[in-house]
Parts: structure tokens; sequence; C-alpha cells
């Protein structure tokens, strides 16, 4: 029994230490310490360092987008993604991107970005932008906070936009776009506000 003494005594002293060491400053923080967080897909999206260079878009150059766009539409094979036809630049500021609405079957989808700016410079083509009021079964995107889709929107005010028309949608405001038939096109400036991590738009783009 006596042998066992000095063997106790130093094992008290060791759990001693490390129960103090756990209840330290140090000890907690390595204690409440938990694994990163999965970065998620969007983050991963390559942004310009800076605002890049100069980008001429003629008027010849994008009613021929549009024109190319309409005939695909038209033969039921729409191009999904227009910048094989258009320049469209991302920076940590903003982003262009072509857009072409056509006639469809079904209702179009209403939009709604809490963080994201919209300008439409309209460029062929003619339709109605509906804009404000409430969307309807009104969803979050999937691992997109602050993106919503749904249809149709209740309360919104009807824009009839042509060719030359310029149409500025405020953050967090419902939109959709009925085209005319033939379409509309328009080169679509998102501005970011700050509300959310930008590359969850540059990411759409």
């Amino acid at each position: 029994m006596n042998r066992l003494i000095p063997v106790m005594l130093v094992a008290a002293v060791i759990l001693g230490y490390l129960a103090g060491w756990a209840t330290s400053p140090a000890g907690r923080v390595t204690a409440q310490r938990r694994p990163p967080a999965r970065t998620p897909a969007w983050t991963k999206v390559a942004l310009a360092p800076d605002q890049g260079g100069v980008v001429y878009w003629s008027v010849d150059a994008l009613v021929k987008a549009h024109n190319a766009m309409a005939s695909r539409a038209a033969k039921g094979q729409p191009l999904p993604n227009s910048r094989d036809l258009v320049e469209q630049p991302i920076s940590r500021t903003h982003a262009w991107n072509f857009v072409h609405r056509f006639p469809r079957s079904q209702p179009p989808t209403a939009e709604q970005h809490e963080g994201v700016t919209d300008i439409y410079f309209i460029t062929a083509g003619s339709g109605t932008v509906v804009v404000g009021g409430d969307i309807e079964g009104r969803q979050v995107v999937a691992n997109m906070p602050g993106e919503y889709r749904g249809q149709p929107i209740k309360g919104g005010e009807n824009y009839k936009v042509k060719t030359g028309d310029i149409l500025s949608i405020p953050p967090n405001t419902p939109h959709l776009t009925h085209p005319d038939a033939g379409g509309v096109s328009y080169m679509l400036l998102k501005v970011n506000v700050g509300m959310y991590p930008w590359s969850i738009v540059a990411g759409q783009q």
C-alpha cells in the first residue's frame, strides 16, 4: 500500500494540472474549436481582381445576336447560354448578361434578388415586364440564400418595353418578363449591393 502512495500523488498532480488547463482560456478555445464548414460550390467562382478592360457592344452585333437566338427559339432549339454570341464580363461589383426571352407554352418564372439591382437595356424585340407585387408560391433557390423564384406575380406593375428602353429594378423586387411574338432581348446589368455573397449571383452568369 505504501508503494502506491507516490504513484497516486503523481496521478493526482497530473489530473489537477489537466483540469486547470481545460478550464483556462487556452483550454476552452481549443475545446470549442470545430472543423471548418464545407465551402459552398458557388464560392469557387473565379472573379476578376479588378474591373477588367474596355468592352464595346455595337447595336448591330446585339441585334444580330437577338436574331440568331430568336431563330433558334422558333425552331425549338433555344440557346441556353448567349456567351458564345456576346461578351459578358463579370467583376466584383457588377455582371453583364445578354438575355433572350421568347414565348413558351408554360408561364414565365418570376425572380427576386435581395442583393442585386437589375438594369435592363432593351436591345431588340418587345414584351411586358411585370415589376413589384408579390410572388405566389415563392421559394428560396437551393443553396442560394436571398434568391427566390415562383409564379405568378400578384399586384405588380406592367411595363411595356421595346428596343431602346431601359428599366431599373431595385433589390428585393419581384419581376418577370412576358415576351411578345419574336421574343425580346436585353443586356442585363446586375449591380452588387453587398447584401449577400456576390459569388451567388456571379455563379449564375
